[in-house]
């Protein structure tokens, strides 16, 4: 037996909890899970989500499991939703899953080389995008729901990197418009507005040449400064 159909051949049972949540979409079962559509589970997936990362910078492994088993649950709800439609099922989405990271990992499961595994990832995502039909264009490959920094970043990501002393640079050329801009009451907005929104871009460029991930590092910016803040009102009391 190859190594592929022994990893195929392992599962983990998700059975009962899949049972579960078709028993709670049942007619007698929990009138709130039966209301809920793929619409309504958006904030809650995102929620939940959220949720995982601060555990993960907690350390604790018990509240990451937690949160793992919180994120599953809606996986298994969009699923069970999917299934009384008769559109997929669990079953479909975790083979497809296994379907797809074989297929982006022939250096693993097949016979490709180590080397040019990145430009190789790129190459069979783009195939498969063009076997779904879908457009290549950058604005469906990066969908307006991520987070503004997430999908800057990832944008800034798939053109020619500028080095981070570019980027600096370019960033005090625009600190220096913005004080001209504000020094001058006759400014409009709409450029003080320009100029803000390209220093924005300009820094997640320098977060992205020096291997930062922004969108991270501010979310731990604010948790900490709001944990500050929190300590400091508490002691005035």
């Amino acid at each position: 037996m190859s190594e592929t159909q022994n990893i195929l051949g392992h599962q983990h049972d998700l059975s009962p909890l899949a049972q579960i949540m078709a028993t709670l979409r049942a007619p007698q079962g929990c009138p709130w899970d039966q209301q809920q559509t793929p619409q309504r589970l958006k904030s809650y997936i995102l929620e939940e989500a959220y949720e995982l990362l601060e555990a993960i910078d907690s350390g604790r492994p018990d509240e990451i499991c937690d949160e793992l088993g919180d994120l599953l649950l809606q996986v298994v709800f969009l699923a069970q939703i999917y299934s009384e439609r008769r559109e997929f099922d669990l079953t479909a989405v975790i083979n497809g899953i296994c379907a797809k990271m074989i297929r982006r990992h022939p250096h693993v499961f097949a016979d490709a080389d180590t080397q040019g595994h990145a430009q190789r990832w790129e190459q069979i995502k783009r195939q498969e995008r063009q076997d779904k039909g879908h457009s290549q264009q950058l604005a469906q490959r990066l969908p307006s729901s991520l987070p503004a920094l997430k999908r800057t970043q990832k944008l800034i990501k798939k053109t020619a990197a500028s080095s981070p002393v570019d980027q600096l640079q370019q960033m005090r050329t625009g600190q220096q418009q913005l004080e001209r801009c504000i020094a001058d009451p006759s400014c409009p907005q709409s450029q003080t507005e320009d100029i803000v929104a390209q220093l924005l871009f300009n820094l997640s460029g320098l977060a992205v040449a020096l291997e930062i991930d922004a969108e991270d590092l501010l979310r731990k910016k604010t948790t900490s400064t709001i944990r500050e803040m929190d300590h400091k009102m508490t002691n005035q009391e």
